[in-house]
C-alpha cells in the first residue's frame, strides 16, 4: 500500500473519530435533558420538528438521533406520527454538519487541535468535554485535509477516472454504492465529508456528487434499522418508515436529478458549498413535502408492518367481582384460583431440585417468572377475600373464607422460600462449581420427591375436602421431620469419613435440607386447620365445612 493510499485511509479515520468524540462530548454537554423533552412531546408537529432538529445538533449525528428516537418508540413513548416528524427534523439538522464541512478551513484544523487540548489540559474534571470537543472540530478537518491531499494525487488515475465516469453514467448504481458506504460507515455526516475532500481536491464535479449524496441519505438509515432489530415491534415501525421516507424521497427526486442540480447550483459558485446545500435542500424539501401528511404515513407504515398482538398479561382467571354478592358462587371461584396458584407454587417446588441437578441458571429464571404469577395471584386472591368478607357471611362461610386464607398465605410462604432461600443457594452451587457427595444428593433428591408428594396431597386434601388424605398429610410431616434429622446425621457420618464433596458442600447441604423442610411446615397448616374444625364440628354434631 503506496503513501497515497495511506493519507487517504488515515484521513478517513481521523474524520470519523473525530465526528465521534465531538459527537460524545456534545452530548456531555448538552445532551441530558433529551430524554425529558422527549417524554414531553406533544402532537404538535412544529415543536416535534424542531426536537428532532435540535436532537441532531446535540448528538451531532441524525443517524445517532433516529436510533434515539427508534428505543423511545420501541417503548411506547412516542406515537409513530411523532417518530416520524421526529426523523424529519433530524434529518435536515443533521445538513447543518455537513454546512460546516463544506467551508475549507482545514488550515486551521491543527489550531482546532491545540485549542482543544489546552482546554482538556487546564479545565477542571467536569469541563473537559469542552476540550475534547473542540479537539473533535480539529480531527475532523485535519482528516478531510487529508483526504483532499490524497485526492490531488488521484487526479491523473486512470483507474479513478473511469470510476467517475461510469458513476457518471449510471446514476442508479453511484446511489446504491454511497448507500453502502454509508450504512458501513454508519454516518452520513463521513460519507459526505468524503465527498465535500474529493470535491475540494477538484476530483469529482457536483453533477456528479448528487447521486452520491441521495445514496448517502439512505444509507444513513442503517444504523437506526440495526437498533430496531433488537427492539419489538414499534422500534422497527419508526426504522422502516425513515427508509420509507428517504427512499420515497429518492424515487420522487431522481427523475428530475438535472433539474434539481441546476436549481442548486443557483445557490452557490462553490461546488463543495453546492453540495452542502443540496443535501440541505433534499432533506428540506423532503420534510416540507411529508410533515402534512406524518398521519397517513404512519397509517401505511402501520398496514405494511402491522404490531404484533402483546402476549396478555398474567392475571387472575377466576376472580369474578360481580359474583360477590352471592358468597357461594364467590367462594368457587377463589378456591380455583387458589388451587391455580398451587400448581404453580407447585410447579416452582418441582424445578427448583432441577437446577440443582442441571447447573442451570435457564431453569432459575423459570421459576423466578412462576414466583412473579405466584405474588400476582397472591395479591388478587387477597383482595378477593377482603371483599368477600365484607358481604354478610353464615359461619359456614366465614370458616370457608378462613381456610382460603391460611392456603394461600402458606402457598405465598412456600414460594418465597424457593425464590429467596433455595434458589440463592442454587445459584452459590452452580458459581462456585460445587458437587454434593454421590450419596447426599441422593438423599436430598429422595427427600424432595417426598415433600412434592405431600405438597399434592395436600392440594388433593383440599380439592376433595377428603379428611383422609388430610390425616395422611400430618402423618407425612411427621415422618418427614424425623427424616430430615436422619438425614442430617448421614451428612455428619460423611464428614467424618472426611468425604471431600460433603466437606465441600456442607453448609449448603444442611441449608437446602432445612429449607425444603420449612416448605413441608407450610404444607402442613392447612391440614392442622381443616382437622381441628372436624374435631369441634363431630362434637357439636355438625357437618364439615366443603371446599370447592
Amino acid at each position: 500500500m503506496n503513501l497515497t493510499w495511506i493519507t487517504l485511509l488515515g484521513g478517513i479515520c481521523l474524520l470519523i473519530y473525530g465526528l465521534h468524540i465531538t459527537r460524545e462530548n456534545l452530548q456531555k454537554i448538552a445532551g441530558d435533558h433529551l430524554r425529558n423533552i422527549l417524554a414531553k412531546l406533544t402532537e404538535n408537529r412544529l415543536f416535534t420538528f424542531l426536537t428532532g432538529f435540535f436532537m441532531t445538533l446535540i448528538l451531532q449525528s441524525s443517524s445517532a438521533a433516529i436510533a434515539m428516537v427508534v428505543g423511545f418508540a420501541a417503548s411506547a413513548l412516542l406515537t409513530l406520527t411523532q417518530a416520524m416528524t421526529l426523523i424529519l427534523g433530524a434529518d435536515v439538522g443533521t445538513t447543518l454538519t455537513v454546512q460546516l464541512l463544506a467551508f475549507h478551513i482545514a488550515d486551521y484544523s491543527l489550531l482546532f487541535v491545540i485549542v482543544g487540548f489546552l482546554l482538556f489540559s487546564f479545565l477542571g474534571t467536569k469541563k473537559q468535554a469542552y476540550g475534547l470537543f473542540t479537539m473533535g472540530i480539529g480531527f475532523i478537518f485535519l482528516g478531510m485535509w487529508q483526504m483532499g491531499e490524497a485526492g490531488q494525487k488521484f487526479k491523473d488515475s486512470q483507474i479513478l477516472l473511469l470510476g467517475l465516469q461510469l458513476l457518471k453514467d449510471y446514476a442508479f448504481v453511484s446511489l446504491v454504492i454511497s448507500a453502502i458506504l454509508t450504512a458501513l460507515l454508519q454516518s452520513s455526516a463521513a460519507s459526505l465529508g468524503i465527498i465535500l475532500s474529493f470535491s475540494h481536491a477538484g476530483i469529482l464535479p457536483f453533477t456528479q456528487a448528487l447521486p452520491l449524496i441521495i445514496g448517502a441519505n439512505i444509507g444513513g438509515c442503517a444504523l437506526p434499522l440495526l437498533v430496531s432489530l433488537k427492539l419489538g415491534d414499534r422500534g422497527k415501525q419508526v426504522a422502516f418508515s425513515h427508509i420509507f421516507l428517504k427512499v420515497s424521497g429518492a424515487l420522487l427526486i431522481l427523475p428530475f436529478l438535472g433539474a434539481f442540480g441546476t436549481l442548486v447550483s443557483w445557490t452557490a459558485t462553490s461546488e463543495s458549498r453546492q453540495i452542502a446545500n443540496a443535501h440541505f435542500l433534499f432533506n428540506a424539501t423532503l420534510a416540507l413535502f411529508f410533515i402534512p401528511f406524518t398521519q397517513i404515513g404512519a397509517w401505511i407504515i402501520q398496514k405494511i408492518f402491522p404490531l404484533k398482538p402483546e402476549p396478555e398479561a398474567f392475571r387472575p382467571k377466576y376472580l369474578d367481582s360481580h359474583v360477590l354478592s352471592t358468597p357461594s358462587f364467590a367462594f368457587g371461584q377463589a378456591s380455583r384460583e387458589v388451587i391455580r396458584m398451587a400448581g404453580i407454587v407447585q410447579e416452582m417446588l418441582e424445578k427448583s431440585m432441577l437446577v440443582f441437578r442441571k447447573n442451570d441458571l435457564l431453569e432459575f429464571s423459570k421459576i423466578e417468572k412462576l414466583e412473579e404469577q405466584s405474588d400476582i395471584l397472591y395479591r388478587e386472591i387477597k383482595k378477593y377475600l377482603v371483599q368477600l368478607s365484607q358481604q354478610n357471611l353464615s359461619p359456614e362461610q366465614a370458616g370457608q373464607q378462613s381456610d382460603l386464607v391460611i392456603l394461600t398465605c402458606d402457598l405465598e410462604n412456600i414460594g418465597d422460600i424457593i425464590a429467596k432461600s433455595i434458589l440463592p443457594l442454587a445459584k452459590i452451587k452452580i458459581e462456585k462449581k460445587l458437587f454434593f457427595s454421590e450419596e447426599g444428593f441422593k438423599e436430598l433428591r429422595e427427600f424432595h420427591e417426598q415433600v412434592v408428594q405431600n405438597f399434592q396431597l395436600t392440594i388433593s386434601a383440599f380439592t376433595n375436602q377428603n379428611i383422609d388424605l388430610y390425616r395422611k398429610v400430618l402423618e407425612n410431616k411427621e415422618r418427614l421431620l424425623q427424616e430430615e434429622l436422619q438425614l442430617r446425621e448421614n451428612h455428619l457420618i460423611r464428614l467424618r469419613h472426611g468425604i471431600k464433596e460433603a466437606f465441600d458442600t456442607s453448609a449448603l447441604h444442611i441449608e437446602v435440607l432445612s429449607h425444603f423442610g420449612k416448605v413441608n411446615s407450610f404444607i402442613s397448616n392447612i391440614a392442622y386447620q381443616i382437622l381441628h374444625k372436624e374435631n369441634g364440628n363431630n362434637k357439636n354434631g355438625t357437618t364439615i365445612i366443603r371446599a370447592y
